[in-house]
This record gives C-alpha cells, structure tokens and sequence, in this order.
C-alpha cells in the first residue's frame, strides 16, 4: 500500500506530496507539515512483507526510532517526533535534507581535503550513535546527504544494539555489491562494534578519492580478492590517508581501530573543524533571527532608556531655568505692608 499524493496524516498534520524513495523494506515519503515546511515521512512496506515479517519489522521500526531519538547531533537527520501510527503502520517524521547524497559526488573523483571534511562531520556524528551502543550498520555515500557544504547521516532504519548480532531479512545480499559492509554483517554469531561502522566509512572515503567502490568483503573472504590500495588509483592521496583507509579496512574487527577518535588520530584532517558549525536548517535560521532580534530588541530598550533618563534631565533642567523668580528691584504692596 502505498500513499498517495494529497494523502493526510496524523488528522492534516502532515500531507504526503510523493514517494522519495522505496526500498525492500520501506518507503520513504516527501510530505509537508502545517507550515508547508518539508519533511519526510518513513513507514515499512506492507506490500513486500509477510504478515509475520511486517510484524517484526514494526516492532523493530518503532524500537530503533526511539533510540534514534537520542542521538542529537548537528550531523544526524533529525527526528520531528515520537514515532506515531496511520493506516496500522507506524511512521516516522524527519527533517527533509534539501541537498545531493555523496553517491552523487562520488561519480566522480572528490578532492581530498573535502572527502575529509565530511568523513570527519559524519565520524563525529557516528561517536553520538555508538554512544548510545549503536551501530549504524549502513554507513555508505548514498546515505550521507551534503547541505550547503555541511554532511548529514541519514537512515537508522538498519541501526542496532552492539550487542544484536542477529540480522533481519538478510539484508546483506541487497547492499553486499557497493563494497560499504563489513565482513562481520555477514555474521550471525560476530560480535558489532564501532568498527563496524569503521569499516563502512573508510569504504565511502575510498569510494570518494578514487571514483571506484572497494571490493566486497565478501569477496575478499570468499573468493580471495584483493583490495586496491587507493593510492595505486589515485596518485595524490597522501600516504597518510591511504595507510588509514587500509587498516580501517581490515577484515579482523580487532585489527581496525576500536573507536572514531582512534581512526581520527591516523588522518591528518583540513585545519577547519566542521563539526562545530551546525546546518543552515530553516530551524536554525528561525534561531538565529531571534537571537537578533532579541539583542537588537534589548539594544532599543537600553537606548529608550537612557533616552528617556536624559530627556527627564534636559527636561527638568530647563523647567527650572525658565520657571525660576527672576530678581525683583522693586517691592510689591504686600512685602511693602510687611
């Protein structure tokens, strides 16, 4: 079942406009709110689901949402509100990131300083998620939007616990041939970790460099292929970058480095540190406006009041300059009496 445009939830709340996307599991909505601001809506696809897999898929929808919930950060897609239910499924409303996703970029050759920058705004936002003992599962370029310069993740939809080593629907097979999954998704017995995610993000920042995507893990495993140094396909990566996407992606999990700040200490990252510069959002555009208008308007109160202090004492001055008794030469008949 899939909804149709001018399809209203949530009582008019929102209004589906069209369908962004539609995966194996899911579909995602472009919709807009009551202020005709955009926003995406996510729900499972009950069309390509049994009704036993549908029902896990749910749960496991609503479980995840409310953990994604937690993980606040400048470069995370962010969650409007709790999950909610429409038609019997359950919905998620993000923010709609207007921007092209790095699979765009990387269809050709991405300049090493800016495949930096936003390998280290997606990192950081990757320490909030394994903060939270998550693991993203399908860190990739197609997942990954660039706004105005900035990067945000997005697509928990596959996130979870470290500790959840079984996978659902073998969702494996469908991403297994871009070269982002980790040998250890392979797995139902592995254990996940950050490195998991380590792992698929030194895969985008190769895909990036060099135009190519990297060999399956699961080749590399099965079938014994080798993994292209990047730099055998594109010269200017410094040496550097190159040792770092190698060991990022070893296929022993406890060769990797165990954590971002870890891999981060081999990358020699531009002197700008994005992370700190939140995205030009409409929201944080109505924040900043406010702000302004809150100085300007404290700004205006002071300058009324000294203006104000300032009229009282000129005005006071002068009431006394013009109101004081001139002097007086000559008596009048009441002093003459006394």
């Amino acid at each position: 079942m899939v909804w149709a445009a001018g399809k209203q939830l949530q009582g008019g709340k929102y209004t589906i406009e069209r369908v962004l996307g539609q995966g194996r599991f899911g579909i995602t909505y472009l919709a807009t709110d009551q202020k005709s601001d955009r926003i995406v809506i996510k729900t499972p696809d009950a069309d390509s689901l049994s009704p036993d897999e549908l029902e896990r898929w749910q749960q496991k929808f609503v479980q995840e949402a409310f953990k994604l919930v937690k993980c606040k950060h400048p470069h995370i897609v962010r969650l409007l509100e709790d999950p909610f239910q429409e038609d019997g499924l359950w919905c998620i409303a993000m923010e709609y990131v207007d921007g092209i996703n790095l699979a765009h970029r990387a269809k050709n050759i991405v300049p090493e300083s800016e495949a930096l920058t936003y390998i280290q705004q997606i990192g950081e936002a990757l320490k909030v998620v394994h903060q939270n003992n998550l693991v993203h599962r399908d860190v990739k370029p197609a997942n990954i939007m660039i706004r105005n310069g900035s990067a945000i993740l997005i697509d928990f939809g596959l996130a979870r616990d470290f500790n959840n080593k079984k996978l659902s629907f073998n969702y494996i097979e469908t991403l297994a041939e871009k070269g982002f999954t980790a040998p250890e998704l392979y797995s139902q017995t592995m254990e996940l970790g950050a490195y998991t995610d380590i792992y698929s993000l030194a895969a985008t920042l190769y895909n990036l460099l060099t135009g190519q995507f990297p060999t399956t893990a699961k080749d590399r495993i099965e079938n014994n292929s080798p993994l292209p140094s990047p730099k055998t396909l594109n010269d200017s990566i410094r040496p550097k970058t190159n040792r770092a996407i190698i060991q990022a992606m070893d296929l022993s999990p406890k060769n990797r480095p165990q954590s971002i700040d870890e891999w981060f200490n081999d990358i020699e990252f531009p002197q700008l540190n994005p992370q700190t510069t939140p995205p030009d959002t409409p929201e944080n555009r109505r924040e900043k406006i406010s702000f302004w208008l809150t100085v300007a308007g404290f700004i205006v109160a002071v300058i009324a009041i000294f203006t104000g202090i300032f009229q009282s004492d000129i005005r006071e001055f002068m009431l006394k300059q013009f109101s004081s008794p001139q002097p007086n030469t000559t008596a009048s008949p009441e002093k003459s009496i006394n």
